[in-house]
């Protein structure tokens, strides 16, 4: 059984932080006086003392600076636990698991995690980078609460069971090493593109893109982008999403192919899938939304 409340412990916090009986009574909302009895006895509770009280500002002693730390943590954690009660009261999810391709720009990710955070603070998002297959799979498994994958190209729907939402297309052109000769060409043929090795991340042959875009006779396979983006110093070209190599530390050494095939970069879109046969929470509906308009930012 405690010999001490929390009340104690929160007196105790505010006035070490605050430096004096009067300050910390007002932080709390509280009667000085309460505050002096509270701290006065959690001193009894505990056998020692907290507070040298000889000088005009209370002092904390070694001993009560030796518990401070302790405390804090100790009124932290109770703390959540009061939030993590209040959202399951109110139904919230306790946390949210996305499986998402590697394509999904970062900056979707930092503005629908901070949105999601100010609203609801005690939900958890994990962010897993999955290819597409298993991240449908995750969801029929319910491993996943959302999947965004890219486009297979073909058909809509990948299975029965899933909603999916076509949150827009990202633009994708093909780049090469500064250095290169390749990239020292006013305008890049096809035959060009022929005659160079190809670097194709591990994504795209999933989906239709990676079947649509081999075109040089020696295509090596990646899975990590910053991968391909390394090796181009190598030589060769590869077909990225634009924000891939605008926001790598690799920018300034990448550059855009002048292809003369084509007159505007290609386009393939990323879509959000859930299933639709269960009901959706309240951070889950938020998410999605925040998903959409974060789209919206960046494909205006």
């Amino acid at each position: 059984m405690l010999r001490f409340s929390f009340e104690q412990l929160a007196s105790f916090v505010a006035v070490a932080e605050q430096g004096s009986f009067s300050k910390a009574a007002q932080s709390l909302g509280k009667d000085r006086s309460t505050l002096h009895q509270h701290v006065g006895n959690l001193e009894i509770d505990l056998g020692i003392t907290l507070f040298d009280r000889r000088g005009k500002f209370p002092k904390i002693t070694f001993e009560g600076r030796s518990l401070l730390t302790q405390v804090q943590h100790i009124l932290y954690h109770a703390q959540v636990l009061q939030n993590s009660g209040d959202s399951l009261a109110e139904g919230l999810e306790a946390s949210l698991t996305i499986y998402h391709d590697v394509s999904l720009p970062i900056s979707v990710i930092e503005q629908v995690q901070r949105a999601v955070h100010q609203q609801y603070p005690q939900t958890q998002l994990h962010w897993l980078h999955r290819g597409r297959e298993e991240s449908i799979n995750a969801l029929a498994e319910q491993h996943a609460d959302i999947s965004i994958i890219l486009s297979k190209g073909s058909g809509v729907l990948p299975s029965k069971g899933l909603t999916f939402t076509n949150l827009g297309f990202l633009p994708f052109s093909f780049f090469a090493h500064t250095d290169t000769a390749l990239a020292q060409q006013v305008s890049c043929s096809l035959e060009d593109l022929e005659k160079q090795q190809q670097y194709t991340a591990e994504n795209f042959m999933e989906v239709d893109l990676g079947k649509k875009t081999k075109i040089s006779a020696r295509v090596a396979t990646i899975s990590n982008m910053d991968i391909i983006l390394s090796l181009l110093k190598q030589g060769g070209w590869a077909l990225l999403p634009n924000h891939v190599v605008s926001s790598s530390s690799y920018a300034h050494e990448i550059c855009k192919l002048n292809i003369n095939f084509m007159t505007n970069d290609g386009r393939w879109s990323l879509v959000l899938l859930t299933r639709s046969h269960q009901s959706t929470g309240k951070v889950k509906s938020y998410a999605i939304e925040q998903f959409k308009a974060a789209f919206k930012d960046i494909t205006r």
